[in-house]
């Protein structure tokens, strides 16, 4: 089987196998990879190779996510596969492979301090409390469904102080400012909407019962 290369736009490397084409590659990996243009291949170099370059793509794709923004493990792998499932470029590559790889991934992002679950549920949580005055529950269900360990959303959420009173009454004046209250379908509507963000019913009806005394 001979491999032929040819360059694309920017760091492209196009590659061909007797003719056909097979796989893009970046044109760093290709100049290192001890392949040159035209030689044959067996296939299990060109296995290697392809395995290679599909695993850089990924860690490339997982360095990009992560200079955006913090990602649990569950959330930055799901990603990294379903991206890399998209554009497959190694067509034998099923699914069970690429989590594999993209565990690979994440295990040594780990190791070099850039993928950390309890940094991740930390700034998620403060996020969520600035954005959505979510209560320790809300907190934990939104943390749970980013896939974060529950021990490690009890050692976040430890450190969370929380006065739900206090956040309902912050939502009151902000996101439900434009309620009437008094008006009984609105204030079971509002209810409604802070028992699902995580609230009691006691905290609730304390800001509430406030709320309206101050009208």
């Amino acid at each position: 089987m001979k491999l032929t290369a040819k360059a694309g736009k920017g760091e492209k490397i196009h590659l061909s196998l007797d003719g056909e084409y097979i796989a893009t590659v970046n044109a760093d990996y290709w100049f290192t990879c001890g392949i040159r243009s035209g030689e044959e291949v067996t296939p299990e170099q060109l296995e290697a190779l392809l395995a290679e370059s599909a695993r850089r793509k990924m860690m490339n794709k997982a360095l990009d996510l992560l200079s955006l923004r913090d990602y649990s493990r569950k959330e930055l792998s799901d990603k990294l596969v379903t991206k890399a499932f998209e554009k497959r470029e190694q067509k034998d590559m099923d699914l069970g492979a690429l989590k594999a790889q993209a565990s690979d991934i994440c295990d040594r992002l780990e190791e070099l301090g850039l993928l950390n679950e309890e940094r991740f549920a930390r700034s998620y949580a403060d996020e969520l409390l600035r954005r959505k005055h979510l209560s320790n529950s809300g907190l934990k269900t939104a943390l749970l469904q980013k896939g974060v360990p529950r021990e490690t959303i009890d050692l976040v959420l430890d450190e969370v102080e929380v006065d739900p009173v206090e956040q309902v009454r912050e939502l009151l004046a902000t996101k439900f400012a434009n309620r009437d209250l008094s008006d009984e379908k609105q204030k079971t509507r509002t209810v409604n909407a802070l028992l699902r963000l995580g609230y009691r019913y006691n905290e609730i009806n304390e800001a509430l019962g406030e709320w309206l005394l101050k009208d």
